[in-house]
């Protein structure tokens, strides 16, 4: 993760390398510019994160700097350094927009821990602007004990340290959102911001400008300059849900923005840096869209440096008792309600249906189950799942794994022996401690022996 960028402000060179080099020995990465001019230059092209400036300067004063700077990043810090300090100018300074007025001479440590309290209030504001706009979810992605998901929490633990896009495969309410926060809480940038944007269904025009931002007057209806959600995201990660269904007229301003880590706002003709990881998701095969010139060759390479894939529901069939035990309890709980339990034929039906829907679908059913049951206990009837099981979904839909094809086979042979687990062992030629571990993988269960 890049550094913190800082933009010092000083006409005194030895108070200016002073200055830099004290905050670039602290892990900060520092530009200097000595008149407003050159600080203008630099600010246009730079992205920086606290601006540190000399009241008094060759070619005017820090108070001419700041409304220009509020106008490009009305987020950035402003210290404000002078070396004759007056009430009169503090408060006009404070007015203006600038965070702190300093009296010159200042400390090293005293600038120090000023510019780090401001990066850190700066990190607090962004996150709670975001978490204003999204909806708390489940924050596990690896509930369960099967080994498709163990392998998933290993893979994903491998990557958290790195700062290479990850792209999450999975079908529709498979978690993949879940999976994105979790690598964020997780990982270096746990303090900075994570923002989401869903590709799908956006018009091109809302989605350029809900990614890069516009200016004023970019197109009708801009009546106020807008952050896109690249600059929102800055230093933190930026979720790009579903981004097989993003229209291709943006994905090379999308890998222009990944790769050189510069974008530009709708109307704007200069170049805003950007430091941010990419997560990205989607349900469609992105190799297959390369292959049909519907998506971007060089920005799905991009995108898939490294890749999750989230096994669907019906291919985890144990893990199923875990997770709706826990959303059970979490829906109890938002509903104020005393915990319900699952009877045993309940939580059977929930291992048999084929959740085409994955853990939303799981959600949305124990949900409505609880609003339309009062008792303390669930039984399959109150799940309203119809009795469809995952040989008949799959079927159906022409979609067979081979996890269901066995599945399907097994249950036959059972069927066939009588529900002997010994003769269906011969049957299927596997020793009978062999074909007890593949029922339990499978959640099916155990008839007479």
């Amino acid at each position: 993760m890049a550094k913190p960028k800082i933009l010092i402000i000083e006409d005194d060179p030895a108070v200016r390398h002073g200055m830099t080099a004290f905050l670039r020995a602290n892990e900060m990465e520092v530009d200097e510019a000595d008149t407003c001019q050159k600080a203008t230059e630099l600010f246009r092209s730079g992205g920086y994160d606290v601006v540190v400036a000399d009241y008094s300067l060759p070619d005017g004063t820090s108070l001419d700097l700041l409304p220009q700077f509020k106008r490009l990043s009305e987020d950035t810090p402003f210290i404000i350094l002078t070396a004759h300090g007056s009430i009169d100018l503090a408060v006009r300074a404070i007015k203006e927009g600038a965070e702190q007025f300093l009296t010159k001479p200042v400390e090293s440590k005293t600038l120090l821990v000023l510019v780090k309290r401001l990066l850190q209030q700066q990190r607090l504001r962004k996150r709670q602007e975001v978490a204003s706009r999204e909806q708390p979810g489940l924050m596990n992605p690896f509930q369960g004990v099967s080994a498709s998901i163990r392998r998933l929490e290993e893979q994903a633990r491998l990557m958290l340290e790195w700062d290479s896009p990850v792209l999450i495969l999975g079908e529709t309410g498979s978690g993949k959102g879940v999976l994105a926060r979790w690598i964020h809480a997780q990982g270096p940038r746990r303090e900075e911001t994570f923002v989401n944007l869903n590709c799908a269904g956006l018009t091109r025009e809302l989605l350029e400008s809900e990614l890069f931002g516009h200016e004023r007057g970019a197109f009708t209806g801009a009546i106020a300059a807008k952050q896109g959600l690249l600059e929102v995201g800055h230093r933190g990660i930026v979720f790009l849900d579903e981004i097989g269904d993003m229209d291709p007229a943006i994905q090379p301003k999308l890998l222009k923005a990944l790769e050189e880590k510069t974008f530009r706002r709708l109307g704007d003709v200069r170049d805003r840096h950007v430091d941010i990881r990419l997560i990205a998701s989607t349900n469609l095969d992105l190799e297959e869209m390369v292959r049909a010139k519907k998506f971007r060759d060089d920005l799905f390479y991009r995108v898939s440096t490294l890749t999750l894939r989230i096994p669907p529901l019906r291919e985890r069939a144990e893990d199923i008792p875990v997770l709706a035990m826990t959303i059970l309890k979490s829906v109890c709980s938002r509903m104020g309600r005393p915990e319900v339990q699952f009877s045993a034929r309940a939580l059977e039906a929930l291992r048999e249906y084929a959740w085409p829907g994955n853990i939303r679908e799981l959600a949305n059913v124990l949900e409505r189950a609880m609003i339309l049951q009062k008792g303390e206990c669930l039984e399959a009837a109150d799940l309203g799942l119809g009795g469809r099981r995952p040989s008949q979904v799959a079927t159906e839909a022409g979609l067979v794994t081979l996890k269901e094809m066995e599945r399907i086979h097994i249950e036959k042979v059972l069927q066939r022996s009588g529900g002997n687990v010994t003769d269906a062992a011969q049957i299927l030629g596997l020793a009978r401690r062999t074909l007890y571990d593949r029922l339990k993988a499978l959640g099916i269960a155990t008839g007479k022996d």
